[in-house]
């Protein structure tokens, strides 16, 4: 909301960050509450499936909306009315979400938190969560890296003005996105239900796929053939959330779900949001002496090959999963000291120690 009274880009840079701390904090409290509030794996999936909804359908309603307020108002009282429903849901949180754990104070009286050392050797001694981890930070950082020039391009190369852009992103991204996540929590909940191994590479096969959807989206001729092309794309970006943000709840003791993720979430989003826009941009600036307006065509499908990297690590953390799983997914009590987190350490990485 601060945007509207910037008079300079650091004031609107620092306003921006401002927003990123909220938003980035929110994410791994809530990942470790769907945790708490459900505990079978199935349902775990289907929830955390169901939870990162809320992205594409804010998508739906933030593109066609803020398209729409960009072109009636200009951006400044944009970033003012997106801005303030914010009040209304932190009330509405503080008024409704409660801590399950608190009821557990007792049963977890004299435990000391994990330290980041034993969150990092936890997350690395796994062979599954290694490359879960390193599918994850990839996937973001193509996704990051890109999402903020597909209007670029749209308005660059197929001339959509902003309120026509706005409500075609956001119907694509918020259906699609809802159609992808709801895919790959179906798919994991009922055909691979018991099937940790299956799930992660069928998650492998689908973002490999998005490398010919993006061939497509970004090599048509025409507009409308370039936005039906953005439709499966969406979906193949979305669908692995369910699937692959539970199983990695499953590879690391209870206590060290939020920090997991928002260790994890911090290098997709330094290296993503840090880095990937810039390559994108630098390599279209570079490839501009030949390519002209295409340049960005192509410097956003070279990116796009980060996305069988991804695939790559998918199918690999799908090689050990349910040995690490049989090792390390315990449902007792956890670590009560430095020690014994230590020692619990070592038996997530060597199972024939004894803790």
């Amino acid at each position: 909301m601060l945007c509207l009274f910037v008079t300079n880009f650091v004031q609107l840079v620092c306003a921006r960050v401002a927003a990123a701390v909220g938003e980035a904090g929110c994410m791994p409290p809530t990942y470790s509450l769907v945790g708490d509030y459900f505990a079978g794996a199935v349902e775990r999936t289907r929830a955390m499936a169901f939870y990162f909804l809320a992205g594409p359908i804010a998508s739906l309603v933030s593109f066609g909306l803020g398209g729409w307020l960009n072109d009636q108002y200009g951006w400044r009282l944009t970033f003012l009315f997106m801005g303030a429903p914010a009040l209304f849901v932190a009330i509405l949180v503080k008024a409704t979400v409660r801590e399950p754990r608190v009821t557990l104070a007792a049963t977890h009286a004299g435990r000391t938190a994990p330290k980041m050392a034993t969150v990092l050797a936890t997350l690395w001694g796994h062979r599954s969560s290694r490359h879960l981890s390193i599918a994850t930070i990839l996937l973001f950082s193509m996704g990051l890296g890109l999402s903020p020039w597909y209007a670029a391009f749209l308005i660059r190369s197929h001339g959509l003005g902003t309120t026509e852009l706005g409500l075609w992103m956001g119907l694509i991204f918020g259906f699609g996105g809802m159609a992808g996540i709801w895919a790959g929590g179906y798919a994991s909940s009922r055909w691979f239900a018991n099937d940790e191994r299956g799930q992660l590479r069928l998650s492998a096969i689908v973002i490999a796929l998005l490398v010919p959807c993006f061939l497509l989206f970004l090599l048509v001729p025409n507009k409308h053939q370039a936005l039906i092309a953005l439709v499966p794309l969406a979906m193949a970006l979305s669908f692995f959330f369910g699937p692959s943000f539970a199983l990695m709840q499953r590879l690391v003791p209870d206590d060290m779900r939020a920090t997991t993720l928002a260790t994890v979430m911090l290098l997709a989003n330094l290296l993503g949001m840090g880095l990937g826009p810039q390559i994108v941009g630098v390599l279209s600036d570079l490839l501009a002496p030949s390519f002209g307006i295409d340049s960005l065509r192509y410097a956003m499908l070279g990116v796009s090959f980060v996305a069988l990297w991804a695939a790559f690590h998918f199918w690999q953390a799908g090689q050990s999963v349910q040995e690490d799983l049989a090792a390390c997914e315990v449902t007792s009590a956890t670590p009560r000291s430095i020690d014994e987190q230590r020692s619990y350490t070592r038996m997530c990485v060597d199972p024939a120690q004894e803790p």
